[in-house]
């Protein structure tokens, strides 16, 4: 609705801070609902991951380097990730609870691993945001995810690289705090807050 109503401004619009604009007016903040608002923008034409993709080439560019040599310069952040059937868990990498919320659609979640899939994309868009807060063109995102279920990791890596993440993958069911908290019954959501401990305080930390 909101994206028909304001079609008009929208197609005048050339980078993707003026969406992101829109959307924290009408609290798109979680993954679910901006993904929403992503699809609705596809429908009037409007490009949304494309524009983000150009964005991260021209960054690129101006400062002289593939999304490889700038995310060697960037910050790096460690997430865990894990799932069940119906919910998601994301963690920072001291095991602190970021993000449990269930699926928005729980029926297209067919099986454990397009959950752990799905699990893994929504740390993916958490730091995203966490590189976008910290106004950084590109950042390295080591990502434990507590079970790999044999899926295909090139549909993540492409999802990084749109975010402007260089994507380090690993799998890891010990001592993941994500997995430990999956069970959980309670919803908790990330916060702007959050953003800003993402990132490693030392670029050697592990």
């Amino acid at each position: 609705m909101v994206v028909r109503l304001r079609a008009g401004e929208l197609h005048t619009y050339t980078r993707t801070s003026q969406f992101d604009r829109i959307a924290a007016q009408h609290r798109f903040h979680d993954a679910a609902s901006f993904d929403r608002y992503v699809f609705a923008l596809l429908d009037i034409g409007i490009d949304y991951d494309a524009l983000r993709q150009a964005e991260a080439r021209w960054a690129a560019e101006r400062a002289g380097g593939t999304l490889a040599v700038l995310a060697a310069r960037g910050p790096r952040l460690r997430l865990f990730s894990a799932a069940t059937m119906i919910s998601f868990t994301v963690c920072r990498s001291d095991g602190h609870l970021l993000w449990h919320d269930h699926f928005r659609r729980p029926a297209a979640i067919g099986t454990p691993a397009s959950a752990a899939e799905a699990a893994a994309r929504q740390a993916i868009w958490l730091a995203w945001r966490a590189r976008i807060h910290a106004k950084a063109p590109a950042a390295t995102l080591r990502l434990v995810m507590a079970h790999s279920y044999d899926i295909t990791t090139r549909r993540l890596q492409h999802a990084a690289e749109t975010a402007g993440l260089l994507l380090e993958l690993s799998i890891s069911g010990r001592h993941n705090p994500a997995a430990e908290q999956r069970a959980r019954r309670d919803i908790v959501g990330w916060s702007e807050l959050d953003l800003r401990y993402l990132f490693d305080k030392a670029r050697d930390s592990a």
